[in-house]
């Protein structure tokens, strides 16, 4: 059972702050809230009066000012006391009893603490609270006043409770001590700074500072008083609740430093500063194998500048190693290269982190073996970009430096982009080729490029010299490739190489497409012309689409895959389209042919088509209602990222302690999941979940899963695992492929950084009005409207009224259009289903329960006790983890109480 702090025994070894005093004759005062003699030196092992003493004299203390010769960082640790006249209510205890007692409890110490007619009084077993107690007050009864009844009244009532077996009461009655104090701790100075501003002699502090202030002011005041307070109970109640509105205010404004965006949680626990860092403009380096990056020359030389000396040193250049780390220190000024080979001796087979902001998933933070550049710019492998959504307009990223041999071998096992070639979000390949690559490899096997007619003989086929040249690049023992490879089939080939090879034989698969890719992009030298965008048939083709009908019809014939095909003959840049390199049909569309329907910040489709295209050149009123669409845009990037990634976060520490059971194949479980598989792209999200047909367990795979498509699927699902942890069984067998354990994190980070690019991605098409087929039959002609879609996710995950949780798992995968593995959104509904402060699939009898869905907001507070402190309420979070401490299974609070986590 937890016992809040006893405060008499905590305070009985505390020095005193007896001075309103902070400074005296330039420096602390020696009484005062800032005290080297009570907290200790300023300066390292330097007393007041400013004599240095050394490390070799710690412990001992400056005869002349009293000062303790220790390092200053004691005045981060050390707490001080301030002891007033009238005892006060804690405000913690306080608090506690109301969270426990309710209104009415409430009701009755308010009045006790508030109004000075207040008594408390017991009749046959009763307390009772009066303000009338001449009235009402029975001859005989006892009575208590002030302080004394607030806990008598707490003391009475708890130990009725505990007769009763109520919960939380016990732990009142243990530390009914702590109820009421006349001692007021004083936090170490470091967390509460002041400083001494120019001008006028003026201070800055914290605020919290002030209240010690308030309270000592109060405490003089109290002492100067002629009339004794403790008999006149007016007077009393005047000055306790003065000092307890003090008391409070200073318990509020505590809380509100530990736990706010720069408090201490956020700010200094879950976020820390990192040592062996650096940080740089990116730019492409066509010539790294894939597992590499050049990191700056000066850049290596202040991260490595300890190993640097050291080697320096053992090849006789100097004798000390202050010496050989100030010749580093010279290097970097002068930005001299005289040390590039060490350099390149010290970095030899070493790993470094690369991480780009922000951080939306696992893969924005992935490590590269390293090499070194003299240009001041980190250069990366161009088919890393896509796991980091980075380019080159500008970006930078940073770099850490693993120290240990633990951390470096963990950084090659489970960081490097070796070992993180498949996406945690749906096991595609995260490194995939685009634009130039893409151009250069459809050049040359498309037929429309090769001129030369002869056939080469390749694997048994007559094939011509483009079509070998790609086959060569592939595995010896891989089927050959006879088609025009546009994007789309080169990504199907890398897949399934990904899928079917080793993790090397795959790296080098990919290291060369980057090389023939735009080595032939370069000799198809590609370039535009305005003059060669011009399409006889455009002006033709306009009026047939704005002949007299309706805006419905109009909009239909406007994405008519016919009209794409006219456009394709005689559009000279056709094959950047169709290889898949860059750009689509639609923005051809308004390119060459007319600008289309515009939607307006509603979503409404305006009714008046824009009929030139950007090539004609607009109207006045033409550009004019095209601003639209880039206005909204650029809108709704500003104002819906920080949305995004706060929804991002919540979703992070809501996930943060599902995890896999590393050593637990099947839970047993007899409870499935179903699901309607509507779509191929269901099915395909489906694959390597275990399924269930007639009583026997079965898997779905690459091989099978189009069988599923329109039918009803019963799934093992981690919504309905037994094990505390998720069983192997119920998660599928994505987890071989993820190197962690926290499948929770990796849900949330999944669906996160989806959601940003939502976001994102939103002003891409320029707000053009697209309508396919028969779609949006409403007379409203309203478009959907992506940042629609970020609402109801947030909907989704924080109201639930008459929803299932299948319901739920199905709206998150329907907003969510794109390819995500639906374990993932299983894993989210599993974390938010709750009875009594457990989670529901734990229940020994669930299938009599139905569970309480909490919101993401709501969940941190049920698992841990930290990340309750640093996401919502502090108070409310300190409550709960008092009152319900051994519910508290989160894994930070674990790494910070030094226990094992595995």
């Amino acid at each position: 059972m937890p016992k809040i702090l006893d405060y008499n025994s905590f305070c009985d070894n505390l020095d005193e702050v007896m001075s309103l005093k902070t400074f005296g004759k330039k420096k602390f005062h020696p009484e005062g809230l800032f005290s080297e003699q009570i907290f200790g030196p300023v300066k390292n092992y330097t007393c007041q009066c400013g004599r240095y003493y050394g490390i070799s004299q710690t412990g001992g203390q400056c005869d002349i000012c009293k000062v303790d010769i220790v390092n200053s960082d004691v005045r981060r640790k050390r707490f001080a006391k301030i002891t007033i006249p009238v005892p006060v209510v804690n405000p913690l205890f306080y608090d506690l009893l109301v969270e426990l007692g309710g209104k009415n409890f409430k009701k009755a110490i308010d009045s006790l603490m508030r109004n000075d007619k207040s008594v408390l009084y017991k009749t046959d077993n009763d307390y009772m609270v009066t303000v009338n107690p001449d009235e009402v007050i029975p001859k005989g009864a006892p009575v208590w006043e002030r302080t004394d009844a607030i806990y008598e009244l707490t003391r009475g009532i708890a130990e009725d409770m505990v007769e009763e077996g109520i919960e939380g009461w016990d732990l009142i009655l243990n530390s009914i001590d702590s109820l009421l104090f006349d001692k007021i701790i004083v936090l170490p100075p470091d967390l509460r700074p002041t400083s001494k501003s120019s001008g006028k002699n003026k201070q800055l502090m914290d605020k919290i500072n002030r209240y010690y202030i308030q309270i000592l002011t109060k405490k003089e005041i109290m002492k100067e008083t002629i009339i004794n307070i403790y008999k006149d109970k007016s007077l009393y109640y005047t000055y306790f609740k003065q000092l307890q509105k003090d008391v409070n205010e200073l318990y509020s404004r505590i809380l509100e430093k530990i736990a706010k965006k720069e408090g201490l949680i956020r700010g200094n626990i879950l976020g820390k500063r990192i040592d062996f860092s650096g940080r740089a403009v990116i730019t492409p380096d066509p010539t790294l194998t894939l597992d590499e990056c050049k990191l700056p020359y000066l850049m290596v030389l202040e991260i490595y500048k300890l190993p640097i000396a050291k080697r320096i040193l053992e090849l006789g250049k100097f004798k000390l190693l202050n010496l050989a780390i100030d010749f580093v220190d010279q290097c970097i000024d002068r930005q001299s290269p005289i040390l590039y080979s060490v350099c390149n001796e010290i970095t030899q087979d070493k790993y470094c982190i690369l991480n780009r902001q922000p951080s939306l998933h696992k893969l924005s933070m992935l490590a590269f073996k390293i090499k070194i550049t003299l240009d001041q710019v980190i250069k990366i492998h161009p088919l890393s970009c896509p796991p980091f959504n980075a380019d080159f307009d500008g970006d930078q990223m940073a770099v850490y430096i693993p120290i240990t041999n633990e951390c470096e071998e963990e950084v090659k096992e489970k960081i490097s982009i070796k070992s993180n070639l498949s996406s945690p979000a749906n096991e595609s390949l995260t490194t995939t080729p685009s634009q130039d690559i893409i151009l250069g490899i459809y050049y040359l096997t498309s037929p429309d490029f090769i001129k030369s007619e002869e056939k080469f003989k390749y694997k048994g086929e007559l094939i011509n010299w483009g079509q070998v040249e790609f086959n060569k690049q592939l595995p010896e023992d891989y089927p050959l490739v006879t088609e025009v490879v546009k994007k789309k089939v080169l990504l199907r080939i890398l897949n399934d190489i990904k899928n079917r090879y080793s993790n090397d034989t795959v790296m080098n698969v990919l290291d060369n497409i980057k090389l023939i890719g735009f080595k032939y992009a370069t000799l198809f030298g590609c370039t535009m012309s305005l003059k060669d965008c011009y399409v006889p048939e455009a002006e033709k083709l306009k009026e047939e689409l704005y002949k007299p009908k309706s805006t419905r019809e109009q909009l239909v014939a406007l994405s008519d895959k016919s009209l794409i095909e006219e456009i394709k003959k005689d559009f000279a840049y056709s094959y950047m389209i169709e290889s898949g390199a860059r750009g689509s049909w639609d923005q051809v569309k308004q390119l060459i042919l007319t600008r289309g329907f515009i939607s307006n910040f509603d979503g409404e489709i305006l009714p008046y088509p824009i009929k030139n295209s950007l090539i004609d050149g607009l109207t006045e009123e033409e550009f004019f209602f095209s601003t639209y669409g880039c206005r909204k845009g650029l809108l709704d990037v500003a104002l819906n990222t920080g949305t995004s990634g706060y929804l991002s976060r919540k979703l992070i520490f809501t996930c943060a302690n599902l995890q896999i059971d590393e050593n637990i194949e099947d839970c047993g479980t007899k409870d499935l999941l179903e699901i309607h598989v509507n779509t191929k792209r269901k099915a395909r999200m489906l694959v390597n979940r275990y399924h269930v047909v007639n009583d026997e367990l079965q898997k779905i795979t690459l091989e099978n899963y189009r069988d599923f498509i329109g039918k009803d699927v019963h799934v093992r699902s981690p919504i309905l695992c037994k094990n505390p942890k998720i069983c192997h069984t119920c998660y599928g067998d994505l987890y071989k492929n993820l190197n962690s354990r926290f499948i929770g994190i990796l849900a949330a980070q999944t669906l996160g950084e989806r959601g940003t690019q939502l976001v994102l991605r939103t002003f891409h098409t320029s707000g053009s009005a697209v309508i396919k087929g028969e779609e949006n039959q409403d007379e409203s002609m309203k478009q959907r409207d992506i940042i629609g879609d970020l609402a109801s996710v947030s909907t989704l995950l924080h109201k639930f009224k008459g929803k299932t949780y299948t319901d739920i798992v199905n709206g998150l995968f329907d907003v969510y259009d794109k390819d995500i593995y639906h374990v993932h959104f299983e894993c989210v509904v599993a974390q938010l289903m709750w009875k009594n402060h457990t989670k529901w699939r734990l229940l020994p009898d669930r299938e009599k329960v139905s569970p309480d869905f909490y919101s993401v907001q709501s969940v941190p507070n049920q698992e841990s006790w930290i990340l309750a402190m640093a996401f919502s309420n502090p108070k409310r979070a300190i409550l709960q983890g008092i009152l319900y401490e051994g519910r508290y299974s989160g894994v930070i609070d674990k790494i910070l109480k030094g226990e094992k986590i595995r």
